[in-house]
């Protein structure tokens, strides 16, 4: 049987309409985009991972920084994150990807594995743990996993804006055409009204007040995160 390679994929930029520059601004005692990568560097079933920015010039800082921390980086369209995502893919000839978001400090590595060793399992176009397909994960904690060999399809036949715009709308959009598996949240992760992803200031304020509280050089598991704000044991850490 062939190996197949698997690589995640963190898709950053410094473009934000809500809170610009969002994956450089500091979490405890580094950049968002470092707290990101950390996490993705405890997962044991990637092969290697790469950050995915745009061509734009405001993203030189973010290839600046994936130099000095010795992180491989590919640049591509700024709106066309399909044809990003798909082309970083080709980059480093992997079979899957592992697709987050830089926005996603308190990512799940352990849910990242277990996801992809479901989407081997089942032999899947694309599995995902995403809250907003229903996951019941916290906001801002699951990936998808995707087959290069799906996103390259996807790649040639999307033509809407919004199937370019989020690399794996299309698929979502075709489940007769592509076999989509959605894995939940288990029992002590299921708290899908905990906000940890940042898509604005409060979101990054919570994460932030966390940080704080469990410690400013620690890398925060997920489950960590969920029992501070069970216990009310962070004022400002509310969920919403």
């Amino acid at each position: 049987m062939r190996y197949e390679k698997v690589v995640a994929i963190v898709q950053a930029r410094l473009a934000s309409r809500r809170l610009p520059g969002k994956v450089l601004l500091p979490i405890g005692s580094c950049s968002m985009l470092e707290r990101v990568v950390e996490r993705v560097q405890r997962m044991q079933r990637v092969d290697g991972f790469l950050v995915a920015t745009s061509t734009a010039p405001e993203d030189d800082a973010l290839e600046r920084l994936c130099r000095a921390r010795g992180w491989a980086c590919h640049r591509g369209a700024l709106d066309d994150v399909l044809d990003r995502c798909f082309r970083a893919a080709q980059s480093v000839q992997a079979d899957h990807v592992v697709r987050i978001d830089a926005d996603q400090p308190l990512l799940s590595w352990s849910e990242c594995d277990r996801t992809v060793d479901l989407h081997l399992r089942t032999d899947a176009d694309l599995t995902h743990n995403l809250t907003s397909r229903g996951s019941n994960m916290p906001h801002g904690t699951g990936c998808e996993v995707i087959k290069v060999a799906a996103l390259d399809r996807a790649h040639s036949e999307a033509g809407e804006h919004a199937h370019r715009e989020h690399p794996t709308e299309y698929i979502h959009a075709h489940p007769d055409r592509f076999h989509v598996v959605a894995r939940r949240a288990p029992p002590d992760l299921d708290r899908p009204t905990y906000r940890f992803g940042v898509e604005q200031a409060e979101d990054l304020e919570r994460v932030r007040n966390i940080q704080r509280d469990i410690g400013e050089r620690v890398c925060v598991e997920l489950k960590s995160a969920i029992e501070l704000l069970d216990r009310g044991q962070t004022s400002r850490g509310v969920a919403m």
